[in-house]
């Protein structure tokens, strides 16, 4: 029966792949043998009520014993580890070499600005590692201590049931893309990385005198440190959810909740940085006015008008997102 079906494919989301063919099918033979004879799909519910969750069910079979991240998790917790460190690792480099290529002098080839380079590199690969890890591991810790498993989230009610189980993976409506999860977190961390470390590298560059690079913050960084606990709480928020959905690997209505719950949060964030005038660095106003030869009160209504055309298109983009994921969920086949 397809509830069996789904049943076994969530119990083999959180096993390691060596294993989870051979647990899948003596658990289909231990579930059939608890079956009448001419069994209904309510005697199949009750016989999956008594088994309990996916992840506490596959927690007995595996033999691995792993105690930070339990062995629900470890194999999936590995996997986005290695590749959330890569993604910080690279991105560190590209903002340490492009901060590197502002402040170096015209002799940028000399020695000690070269070893400048390579003492940047070394350090930001390092540091974004370990932010990398650090973030990933927490994001992973707090799912393994909540509770939350694939279709099921126990501040939602407080008993698992059959009704929990995802959708299988061969529903293609609802599967999410891996490599759409890895380039959401690409861009995410990318942004993150430039808005924490270097929001200075966001500006107009221009040449100085003697090739020299000329560069205009956009943002007035004092101003803009207020709103970074905020960025940063959805940064983690938005980790969490590429976390959860490399786990489900489909959309479910939990899941789907929650990403709404989070574009909401971002629009209004967004929509309070873009009502905040002192955000904006008037130097960079004022560049860019002798640079399109018009007055600074024109350009102003500019940037005003382009402000709320990007605050449009950002909240239909995070309407669009919230919706669709109700619409995959909600899809038979």
């Amino acid at each position: 029966m397809k509830l069996i079906d789904r049943y076994l494919d969530a119990v083999k989301r959180y096993l390691p792949e060596e294993i989870a063919e051979d647990v899948g099918m003596e658990l289909r033979a231990n579930i059939e043998d608890m079956l009448p004879e001419n069994y209904t799909e309510d005697d199949v519910y009750q016989v999956l009520m008594k088994l309990g969750s996916p992840r506490k069910l596959a927690n007995e079979y595996n033999p691995q014993k792993k105690y930070l991240i339990g062995p629900g998790y470890y194999d999936k917790y590995v996997s986005v580890l290695k590749k959330v460190i890569g993604i910080c690792v690279f991105v560190s480099l590209v903002i340490a070499f492009l901060g590197w290529m502002i402040e170096s002098s015209a002799d940028w080839y000399e020695a000690n600005n070269l070893a400048n380079l390579v003492g940047s590199i070394i350090s930001s690969s390092i540091t974004g590692a370990l932010q990398g890890a650090f973030w990933v591991t927490l994001v992973f810790v707090l799912l393994e201590r909540s509770g939350v498993e694939a279709g099921y989230i126990p501040a939602f009610h407080k008993e698992w049931t059959p009704n929990d189980l995802p959708e299988l993976t061969t529903n293609h409506k609802k599967k999410i893309s891996r490599g759409e999860i890895l380039v959401s977190m690409f861009f995410t961390i990318l942004f993150t990385a430039v808005i924490y470390l270097q929001p200075q590298l966001i500006a107009l560059y221009s040449l100085g005198g003697k090739d020299n690079v000329k560069v205009t913050a956009l943002f007035n960084i004092e101003r803009l440190d207020l709103y970074m606990p905020f960025i940063l709480m959805l940064v983690v928020i938005k980790l969490g959810i590429f976390v959860w959905k490399y786990i489900t690997e489909s959309w479910n209505k939990p899941l789907s909740i929650v990403n709404a719950v989070y574009n909401i949060s971002i629009c209004v964030l967004i929509l309070v940085m873009l009502c905040d005038k002192l955000l904006i660095n008037e130097a960079i106003i004022s560049a860019l006015a002798d640079l399109r030869k018009v007055s600074v009160l024109t350009l102003s209504n500019w940037l005003g008008k382009a402000k709320w055309i990007f605050g449009l298109v950002f909240i239909g983009s995070c309407l669009f997102d919230s919706i669709m994921p109700f619409i995959k969920g909600r899809s038979k086949s």
